[in-house]
């Protein structure tokens, strides 16, 4: 067992490369986890609570499924929905963190059965969807000073302050002490998750730099300040764990940084219009839903082509059969 324990400690320290996906991705999650149970204490312990037993019902119903099969989904389910309650607000409903945590549980299992070829995270999108249904439902945040209800730094920036000013100490964006997703405010903690992926060489620094391009234009642009606009835990925990991840992102290497680009362009500038960091989420959201539509359809035309070609092989069959029937009674 210790033995055991060691090769792994081993391999985590000097060949990350080589550990499984899943764990590679929990490990980069653990920061922000951490630093969220720090600063939000008893609601993000709920949340937590909530998303483990969601995942742990999924691994047990994947195990199910899978018993007979190889490869497994490994922990994916648990990673979905740890992914999806880590950027709800905390004073949001834990009835809708359930509703979100099972939504990703689910999508992720119907992916790995039917089209595991789909490079999306299946938390994110299922956060997407019931933000997009219940009007930004999870977008409840609290202070973590007093436990009310406040709104996240841009969209206060937005309403109550002037386009070049940066209403909050760039210092507590960093560590995350302010109103924001339950486990992705602190720019500090998502750093080390990032660092931790590049290490094991999961992240696109393409894709990374082409997004800082894009958010960098989107500020030159307005006039705003950037680094009030850049020191957001929220917007590069999807953009450096979810959208730079070399496992979610295409093959072609042209379409990454236009990837990057586009998105670090629309998760900033849509703040012109009044939305706040839930604009970085819905960004790679469409990124990624995107391209799993693209894979469906893809996926979809192969079958379709396939059937077209054994249905025109089976007549080709018949009838050359009739043929030689046809002759063979001649004779």
């Amino acid at each position: 067992m210790l033995a055991r324990a060691g090769a792994w400690l081993d391999r985590a320290a000097f060949k990350p490369s080589s550990l499984p996906d899943n764990l590679v991705t929990g490990i980069a999650l653990l920061p922000t986890v951490v630093a969220g149970l720090i600063i939000f204490r008893l609601p993000a312990a709920e949340m937590l609570g909530i998303a483990v037993a969601a995942g742990a019902v999924g691994l047990i119903v994947a195990h199910w499924l899978w018993r007979h099969q190889f490869p497994h989904p490994g922990a994916s389910p648990l990673i979905a929905a740890i992914f999806s309650v880590a950027l709800i607000g905390a004073g949001a409903s834990l009835v809708l963190v359930a509703e979100i945590a099972v939504l990703a549980v689910v999508l992720e299992l119907l992916r790995a059965r039917y089209i595991p070829a789909i490079r999306a995270q299946m938390g994110l999108l299922a956060y997407a969807a019931v933000a997009l249904l219940t009007r930004e439902g999870p977008s409840v945040y609290l202070n973590p000073a007093n436990g009310a209800a406040f709104g996240d730094p841009i969209a206060t920036w937005f309403r109550f302050f002037s386009p070049a000013s940066a209403p909050i100490d760039p210092i507590r964006l960093y560590v995350g002490n302010v109103p924001g997703p339950v486990f992705a405010t602190s720019m500090l903690a998502v750093a080390v998750g990032i660092a931790w992926l590049a290490y094991a060489r999961r992240v696109s620094l393409v894709v990374l730099v082409a997004f800082l391009a894009g958010a960098g234009l989107a500020i030159y642009t307005f006039h705003w300040d950037p680094l009030f606009q850049l020191d957001s835990g929220p917007m590069w925990f999807v953009a450096g764990l979810l959208l730079a991840d070399r496992r979610l992102l295409p093959e072609s290497w042209s379409v990454r940084p236009v990837l990057g680009v586009a998105a670090g362009l629309f998760a900033v500038g849509l703040r012109r219009n009044g939305y706040g960091i839930e604009a970085a989420f819905f960004t790679v959201a469409t990124v990624q839903a995107v391209m799993a539509v693209v894979v469906i359809v893809y996926w979809s035309a192969s079958l379709w082509m396939e059937r077209w070609k054994r249905t025109r092989r089976l007549r080709q069959r018949e009838a050359n059969l009739r043929v030689v029937k046809t002759v063979s009674r001649a004779s």
